[in-house]
């Protein structure tokens, strides 16, 4: 008998749509674009090193879902934009994607900006996207451990004309991410009610 996986754990990893669980349970979708930080601050949210991270963009190839300590799936999708993988992989990441969020199982998406590169033609492609399918979206800036005071009013004033409220975390101080999992929460109990 197979047991239960445990907090943090990697319950699945899809590279093809035919690899989709069955029902993975409300999930929670990461995305973003190429060395944004999504599979750090995964780690930081799950508490431990789940996800692979890498200094070279478009290492996650699939979509990895992973278990919540409140029994929901954080996804890691690939990195959008910059990746250097041939047109036919992005195209195959981007009907993944397009698959997990007309699942409908998608209960919020986070999407994350690089504070220092506030609104990329990626982002705006991105958000517009999860627009259009009405998937709910909290704005997260990453790497804010990188802007100083100065910086970071300049940063968040850019962020915020671009995605309205966002969140500034790091997922290396660890800054913000207690809020970041409050908001999570939150988010997921309005919209399952």
């Amino acid at each position: 008998m197979k047991s239960k996986p445990g907090r943090g754990e990697r319950i699945a990893a899809v590279h093809r749509r035919e690899d989709f669980p069955e029902s993975p349970g409300p999930v929670v979708a990461f995305v973003g674009r190429s060395n944004v930080g999504k599979s750090s601050l995964l780690n930081r949210l799950l508490g431990k090193a789940a996800a692979r991270v890498s200094q070279t963009p478009g290492k996650t190839r699939g979509i990895y879902f992973y278990e919540t300590e409140e029994g929901h799936r954080f996804a890691d999708l690939p990195g959008a934009g910059f990746a250097r993988v041939s047109k036919a992989e992005r195209e195959r990441w981007g009907e993944l994607a397009d698959t997990l969020f007309r699942s409908g199982q998608v209960r919020l998406a986070v999407l994350l900006a690089d504070c220092r590169v506030p609104d990329t033609p990626t982002d705006r492609v991105l958000r517009g996207y999860l627009e259009s399918l009405g998937v709910p979206t909290l704005a997260v800036a990453t790497k804010w451990d990188k802007l100083g005071e100065r910086e970071r009013a300049r940063s968040r004033a850019r962020l915020e004309a671009a995605h309205g409220a966002v969140l500034p975390v790091s997922a290396r101080s660890g800054e913000g991410i207690e809020q970041l999992r409050r908001e999570i929460r939150r988010r997921l109990r309005e919209v399952e009610g």
